[in-house]
């Protein structure tokens, strides 16, 4: 693979013992992935100063905002907090997703504790500062917490969209003409379809039509089309179309009974009484048996690393 997504990681998973508590998270999957990815560290609250170990901070709603306070002293880090948030995240010059501690007033992912007022009684979930600061500036990428990745739907959509984004980046750098853009969309088609099939539609059109606009306004405009088109995550009827899709270009070679295994699957697939994985293979077969090459390029049958596909 000659491009590795760049991957924001809280420094706690995996890293260092810098926890509230001087801990540290051990996290196998995260672990797993750094083989294929190039990570960047952050720890927000030792990034503005605070100490390891330190006292627990927590969000609370005051006054329609939401602060960070440590609730024995009451200092509030809320501006710190937010001041390096953005310092740093508009440091990045490179970033295709966020891998963040769960439930962190600073990290968290939707689950992180808000409190009232009094800073003792909670009144909801809701994200770290960092996190909500990330999610502003980078609205398109994908932003989970390590316990999210837990869930096989989670995790394949994270994986897809990093290797996505981080694909395009390296494509970008070097493509200087339309039969190129040609070629990565094409590879993209049923992905993009998974995602969002009216934005294929206008992505062909674009690229259709490139020769009114020139290939870097192209290019710019298919950029946009394409980080819009992975900012949401697919349902298993998506799939189901996209699967139904690629049968088609060789479901009059198949034998009836393979033709009843594929549908037996899909419905199993449905019902959510199998993983994707074993459609995929079950797809992949017949891909190689027929020398399909176009099948064969498709990204949506290898979005990611083989090694990464686990249940």
């Amino acid at each position: 693979m000659e491009y590795k997504p760049v991957v924001v990681l809280s420094r706690c998973i995996n890293k260092e013992p810098v926890r509230y508590n001087g801990g540290i998270v051990q996290d196998d999957f995260a672990e797993k992935l750094e083989k294929y990815v190039n990570y960047i560290t952050v720890c927000p609250e030792v990034d503005v100063g605070m100490p390891v170990p330190r006292p627990t901070v927590i969000l609370a709603k005051i006054d329609n905002s939401i602060r960070m306070i440590e609730p024995i002293s009451k200092t509030d880090y809320t501006e710190k907090l937010e001041e390096f948030s953005k310092s740093f995240l508009n440091s990045l010059k490179e970033v295709d997703g966020f891998l963040l501690k769960a439930k962190s007033p600073s990290c968290g992912v939707a689950d992180t504790k808000l409190y009232q007022k009094d800073l003792k009684h909670t009144i909801g979930k809701t994200d770290g500062i960092f996190t909500r600061i990330s999610k502003e500036l980078y609205p398109y990428l994908p932003v989970e917490d390590e316990g999210r990745l837990h869930d096989f739907w989670i995790r394949q959509n994270f994986l897809t969209k990093i290797f996505s984004y981080a694909e395009f980046r390296h494509f970008k750098k070097s493509a200087t003409h339309i039969k190129e853009l040609i070629k990565f969309h094409q590879r993209y088609k049923y992905l993009i379809m998974l995602y969002s099939p009216s934005n294929l539609k206008q992505m062909g059109r674009l690229i259709a039509n490139w020769d009114s606009l020139g290939f870097e306004k192209t290019l710019t405009e298919y950029e946009d089309l394409f980080k819009k088109t992975f900012s949401k995550n697919p349902t298993i009827n998506a799939h189901i179309n996209v699967l139904q899709h690629i049968y088609g270009h060789f479901s009059d070679l198949l034998k009836t009974g393979e033709k009843r295994q594929f549908n037996t699957l899909l419905h199993k697939l449905k019902d959510n009484r199998i993983y994707l994985t074993v459609v995929l293979e079950f797809i992949k077969n017949f891909v190689y048996r027929f020398e399909d090459e176009y099948l064969a390029s498709q990204k949506y049958l290898n979005p990611f690393p083989e090694e990464l596909q686990t249940v």
